[in-house]
């Protein structure tokens, strides 16, 4: 199998197996930030529809506010308290950045879904976006700017059309149809522990412990992440936290990103400049793969065709 084949399906299979349950995801538009800097406003957040019963305490529900005049309305906060009373069943809920919690109980079938994921600042390109100039900016640089690209592209390509060209094109392709692959060991190994080494340092946090606490040293912000609720802290530089935690990586990707793979194994927290290096080893595969012709298959078909004379 070719390499770019083969690492195309490593990048695929996962979304693969995620395809069965995108029937159980809805996307909803951060529009406060009474969670930051778990999302912001502005970012998606990806819902999963659960069994309300199911929830616990420590879980960022999206839910039907009771107090709410318009049924649209959905808040996302975390659980902090579940209580029964006799046969029914409520939640108390808190934003991650609001000093009080929410003031009313949250019954059990207002609960929509528990949230999964966040996906950065999409939510600018939507309707709910107040800021004029932000969402102008957003459909400039992600749809128009793109969309000139391609369409000055398409344009240079039929200016210097020549079917001489395109022969020559077709050639190329079929040349590399038939070139053979060489993996280069060496250089892939050195892209990987670059690679490596830069995600090392960038993940490694800059924290020193005092009489006072742990005081962030460095010039990005630490995250660090404990078994309480919620179970993270967000250390902006300069600042000092006097507590347990279990693991401290700097904040250098998305704060859910980072807190969902240590609620799903902080291994995966801890391995992740290994993981990502992997991923970063794969995608430059053109760098560490270089192809040739394949001079035995054509020295058999000319060999072929000097028989059949």
């Amino acid at each position: 199998m070719r390499v770019k084949y083969l690492v195309l399906l490593i990048l695929v299979v996962p979304a693969i197996v995620l395809l069965p349950s995108l029937g159980r995801l809805d996307l909803l538009v951060v529009l406060s930030g009474s969670m930051s800097p778990l999302f912001n406003p502005g970012d998606m957040v990806v819902i999963e529809k659960i069994e309300p019963s199911a929830v616990t305490v420590g879980d960022v529900i999206a839910f039907h506010p009771p107090n709410a005049k318009d049924e649209k309305t959905l808040v996302t906060h975390r659980v902090v308290e579940v209580i029964h009373n006799g046969s029914r069943t409520y939640f108390q809920t808190k934003g991650d950045n609001n000093e009080d919690r929410d003031p009313y109980l949250v019954p059990l079938e207002n609960v929509v879904g528990k949230a999964v994921f966040s996906l950065p600042y999409l939510g600018y390109l939507t309707r709910h976006n107040p800021n004029r100039t932000v969402k102008f900016l957003t459909y400039v640089f992600l749809i128009v700017l793109p969309g000139l690209i391609v369409l000055y592209s398409e344009l240079v390509y039929l200016r210097n059309y020549s079917p001489r060209i395109e022969r020559m094109e077709e050639k190329l392709k079929r040349w590399r149809s038939r070139a053979v692959e060489e993996i280069l060991p060496g250089r892939m190994a050195a892209i990987f522990v670059i690679s490596l080494v830069a995600l090392t340092l960038l993940f490694h946090p800059s924290i020193e412990r005092t009489p006072s606490g742990i005081i962030n040293s460095g010039g990005l912000p630490v995250l660090l992440l404990r078994d309480d609720v919620p179970d993270y802290v967000y250390l902006p530089p300069g600042e000092t936290y006097d507590g347990n935690y279990e693991i401290a990586v700097s904040s250098v990707l998305p704060v859910m990103w980072l807190v969902r793979a240590y609620e799903v194994n902080p291994f995966i927290l801890k391995s992740l400049n290994v993981i990502i290096s992997l991923l970063l080893t794969l995608v430059t595969f053109p760098l560490w793969v270089r192809e040739f012709p394949d001079i035995k298959s054509r020295v058999r078909r000319r060999h072929h065709g000097t028989l059949g004379v």
